[in-house]
């Protein structure tokens, strides 16, 4: 019973792992999901194409051990896989940064968010001035623009 409690353990942490990190979470809890199923139906196929093959019965004896010995041991592993996913993707969302909104300021100007979560300045907010555009034919000049 234990060699199927580590599997369990396993397919819970890659489960919690994937609904974590994919995005969007629905598909964080389907790929693991998945991912137990394609696992656990190829370790019973292989298990069925030994069993007719001579000296692999304590391959197919530990195989058994591990993974369950039909489809009703197969359902531990998945339901860990599922839980461990749908339970990261839960945590994950209400743990997730919220995203700054767009803001009017006291003059009536929207401001954006830019990519990195600070606002960046929207047209108009800035007057040009003579100094600022004598400056910048500095810089051209030196830089040779």
């Amino acid at each position: 019973m234990v060699p199927v409690m580590i599997t369990m353990a396993a397919f819970a942490i890659i489960g919690a792992a994937l609904g974590l990190l994919v995005r969007p979470r629905a598909m964080g809890v389907l790929w693991p999901v998945l991912l137990a199923i394609a696992v656990e139906g190829a370790v019973q196929w292989a298990i069925g194409v030994m069993t007719h093959q001579p000296n692999r019965e304590v391959l197919v004896l530990r195989l058994r051990q591990i993974f369950g010995d039909d489809i009703i041991g197969m359902i531990g592993p998945v339901a860990a896989a599922t839980i461990g996913a749908v339970v990261a993707a839960v945590l994950g969302a209400l743990t997730d940064p919220k995203k700054a909104e767009m803001m009017l300021t006291a003059d009536g100007i929207q401001r954006r968010v830019g990519k990195n979560g600070r606002y960046v300045r929207a047209e108009g907010m800035v007057e040009e001035r003579a100094i600022h555009a004598k400056a910048e034919s500095r810089i051209d000049q030196i830089l040779g623009l």
